[in-house]
């Protein structure tokens, strides 16, 4: 049985990486009752994985992982079992039974992330950048030359940008906050902070390093249809 466990990740957690995480969920997980699936190597590990997992600095509402269960557990004990040995920072959101082939890994499906942006008190800039965000995202091309492990790549920044709106919630800088659904997935994704700096780069300015503080709201996968999205969230059932 393959489960999708939904967890938050915010305060102080944001500063841990994402090695860093990985060991201290294994440690939670093996501290608890959950019978939970080895893999038959040498060294044996926990067969998990998580969908596009965050840098540092980041908070989020939706992180997920998956892993493998040698027998049912249902999800309310699994989470009262998990949520026992949580730290500030971490809470679990949800545990689902999903579907168990390997094309539906949480890893895998993933294809968009919804993200709320806004800037950290006293990086606010002095232009107009509302305006210019809001004509970089319209443009019908955005050349752009993405750098990667393996080298650089040119591509086309624009169909990455799924959606933009700007919110503001009185005049303050301070209330302002972007949302953002950018193509996120294994090879092409877009994070805010890239979308940020190449729009102001592209108006003369430079982002400065920790300017933006970045939330992530959700993941999602194509519906069946291929013309919408569907939180990884909403995939499988709860165990009863």
């Amino acid at each position: 049985m393959r489960v999708r466990v939904k967890f938050a990740k915010y305060g102080p957690m944001k500063f841990i990486g994402h090695l860093e995480l990985m060991r201290y969920l294994q440690s939670a997980v093996r501290r608890t009752e959950i019978p939970v699936k080895y893999d038959e190597g040498m060294h044996q590990r926990m067969v998990m994985s998580f969908a596009m997992p965050l840098g540092v600095g980041p908070t989020s509402s939706a992180e997920y992982m998956d892993i493998e269960l040698e027998t049912p557990i249902t999800t309310d004990k699994a989470m009262s079992l998990l949520g026992e040995h949580m730290c500030e920072g971490l809470e679990i959101l949800d545990f689902r039974e999903v579907d168990g082939g390997k094309k539906m890994k949480a890893m895998t499906i993933v294809a968009a992330a919804d993200y709320e942006v806004w800037f950290r008190e006293g990086f606010e800039p002095d232009w107009d950048w509302k305006s210019a965000l809001q004509e970089f995202c319209s443009r019908e091309s955005i050349p752009w030359v993405k750098e990667t492990k393996k080298g650089t790549r040119e591509v086309d920044m624009r169909e990455w940008i799924y959606d933009m709106k700007i919110h503001d919630k009185d005049t303050s800088a301070e209330s302002t906050s972007v949302y953002l659904r950018l193509c996120c997935s294994v090879g092409d994704n877009l994070k805010p902070e890239q979308l940020f700096g190449e729009m102001f780069r592209s108006y003369g300015h430079e982002l400065p390093r920790f300017a933006l503080q970045v939330h992530r709201l959700d993941l999602f996968t194509r519906n069946e249809m291929g013309d919408g999205y569907v939180s990884l969230g909403d995939l499988g059932s709860r165990i009863e």
